[in-house]
This record gives C-alpha cells, structure tokens and sequence, in this order.
C-alpha cells in the first residue's frame, strides 16, 4: 500500500443527499412517490428540497438532489417480462418470484424486444416526461435501471440459482451469458433515454455474486461480468458488490477493476481489502451506521479509511435526527481536513495520526465484532 497519494489519485469523498428524506419531509409516500409523477413533483419542489438542505446547515458539500423518477433497480428484469411490485407505505419496490426454468429464461432471453414498451418501462417514460414538464430546462434522470448478470440470475431463479450452481452448471453458464448480452441491450436504450454516450456506463451492481464462492467465480461470475466490461469504455470498470469476503478480492485484480465499492461488507474492512487486492476502492459510512457514532468517531471513521489504503469515502445524508446530522457534518469536516492535507504533501500515516485514542482501539476489528457483527 502507498503511504502517499499520488497527484493522479486524488482523494475522492462525497455525500449523497437522501430520496426517502425528501419523501418524509414531503409528506408523501414511497408507494405515492414509485406510481405517481406529482408526488415527485411535491419531493423535488425547491422549497422541500431547500428545507432538507436546510437541516444539514446548507453545507455546499452535500449534493443537491437531482431529479428522477424513483429508484427502481430491476429495469431490465422488468424489461423481459418480470412483474414489479409495488407495496402500499414505505416499501421498495419489489418484483414477483417467477418459476421459469433456466431452459424457459434462456428461451425469453433470446428473444428480441422493444424495451420502451416491456412492463412499467413505458410508465416510468411518461412519468419522466411528466417531469420534465413540470421542471422545464432541468436534467431528469431515469431510476428504471439493471444489475449484472448474477444478480439479475438471482432475481429469475431465486435460490435456485445456487443449485444450479452445482446441478446445472453448463445450463446456468449459457443463461448467464444469454442475461449479459440482454443487459447490454438494455443499457443501450436506458443510454438513449438519458441522452449519454453507452460506452460511458461503466458501472455495475452485482451484490449477488457475492455469493458465489470465490473459487467458483472463474466460471460463474468474471466470464460474464467480462462481456459487460469489454463493451464500454476501456480502463474504466467500477464494480459494486457488498458482502464480499477475503478471498474474493484476488478477482478484482483479475477482472482489471479500476474502482470498487464493497458497501454493506461487514466481513471486509480498508484494510484487508488494500492487502487483498491493489484496486482503487471507496469506504462506505452507511447511513445505518450513523447513531452508531458520534463527532469524533465520525471523524476516526474518516482518518482510519485513508491511513489503511482507501481511495476515498462517501456517504449519504438521510437521518435527520440531530446526532445523525452531527455525524454528517463531522464526516464532512474530516473529509476536507484529508484534503488540505494531503494537497499539502501529508501521507496517509499522517491522517491516521489524526485519530482519536478510542478511535484507534475501535477501527476496525472492534468495529466489525462489536458494533456491526461482521
């Protein structure tokens, strides 16, 4: 690991502002927010998005929402004929289990098809519209998006998958490749929606592969991951993939990984992912972890993933309660601190100096046993 940051790799940190936050404050449902363009109307309005910001002190460091038609990661899944589903309340959207064999989903994943008129993928288009109307000169994104190929198998097959693993492995292997050349198809018109060039969707979330184990990903996870890769940009693949264990790391090297994101990995920490693998990765404060800590430790938080080899760290603004806003803020401070001083030729042994004596006995084994249960 590089005790100091070169010039080219400048450290990386943002924090993310909240879609559900907006929606509370809004007075307005998730299940308003996922079938109804005016409750997006309502979230986005500038004054309940200046009242959010509000809460967090105006800080000019957490991005400003952006507006979108809401969230909605099986896309694609919907795309080839899965059903969504959408609960009353506060839920996520979520799809309906199907029991297509992998001979019937190889089948429907060969077939040709018109994206813009599969499943809800034509409301979500006039929802868009419908916002695009009522923000007139405003960038509006699409949420109907897609996962990679294991994950997107997951979502078909359920746990099935995972015997098939075993019981049909050449079978799942030509599903996998018949669902990564689907997806490609998809990001094509998701691309086309969005008005950006294809070959810069460079990332991919495929938390799912995360259950393969890691001597199987050579015929189960990188060959497929792979097709996805080699179709846009070269030298930029970022991979998403929370729960991941030690010894899946070496394959990060291996797929030519140039930025990860493990997430939710209580079984991963900076350190061990700098000694298992040399790709570039941004350590996650997940919002769940923000009644765990307090100013200080926020910052401990900040210092401990650049002394041990993260690239950068981010987090999101969602909690509105006032040590969670304190935590943020403190993220915040720690992060900019990080920035004047390596601008200023500081090493990452520098940062992790910075720490507190109770920070350095938590972060990160304490952490991962005692705090999270990893």
């Amino acid at each position: 690991m590089s005790k100091n940051v070169k010039e080219k790799e400048k450290f990386l940190w943002y924090v993310n502002s909240s879609v559900s936050t907006l929606a509370k404050l809004a007075e307005v449902s998730l299940y308003e927010f996922n079938t109804d363009y005016k409750a997006a109307v309502k979230m986005y309005d500038p004054k309940n998005v200046n009242a959010y910001l509000e809460i967090f002190g105006n800080n000019p460091r957490i991005r400003r929402p952006g507006i979108s038609t809401p969230p909605v990661s099986y896309g694609h899944l919907n795309g080839v004929g899965v059903p969504l589903v959408f609960p009353e309340g506060d839920g996520e959207v979520n799809y309906e289990r199907s029991a297509f064999s992998i001979n019937e989903w190889i089948e429907i994943l060969s077939r040709e098809r018109d994206f813009s008129k599969e499943g809800k993928i034509p409301f979500f288009l006039e929802y868009r519209e419908k916002l695009m109307e009522a923000f007139p000169g405003k960038n509006v994104g699409f949420g109907m998006t897609y996962e990679g190929p294991v994950t997107e198998a997951y979502t078909m097959l359920d746990l099935d998958l995972y015997y098939s693993l075993y019981d049909e492995p050449e079978k799942l292997k030509t599903m996998l490749e018949k669902i990564a050349y689907s997806v490609i198809r998809y990001k094509k018109f998701y691309a086309k929606v969005i008005g950006i060039e294809y070959k810069n969707l460079t990332g991919i979330c495929d938390d799912c592969a995360a259950l393969v184990p890691p001597d199987m990903w050579e015929d189960f996870v990188i060959p497929y991951l792979e097709i996805l890769y080699s179709d846009v940009e070269p030298g930029r693949r970022s991979l998403h993939c929370e729960d991941m264990t030690e010894k899946h790391l070496k394959h990060l090297d291996t797929l030519g990984i140039t930025m990860y994101d493990p997430s939710v990995s209580p079984k991963l920490n900076p350190r061990i992912i700098s000694h298992g693998c040399s790709v570039p990765f941004m350590w996650r404060m997940c919002s769940i972890y923000h009644r765990l800590l307090d100013k200080t430790l926020a910052k401990d938080f900040v210092y401990a993933a650049v002394r041990d080899g993260a690239r950068g760290v981010f987090s999101e603004a969602v909690h509105i309660d006032k040590n969670s806003v304190e935590v943020v803020l403190s993220f915040i401070e720690a992060c900019e601190t990080v920035e004047r001083m390596f601008e200023e030729g500081a090493t990452r042994e520098d940062i992790g100096n910075l720490m507190s004596d109770r920070g350095k006995d938590i972060f990160w084994e304490k952490w991962r046993k005692e705090y999270i249960g990893g």
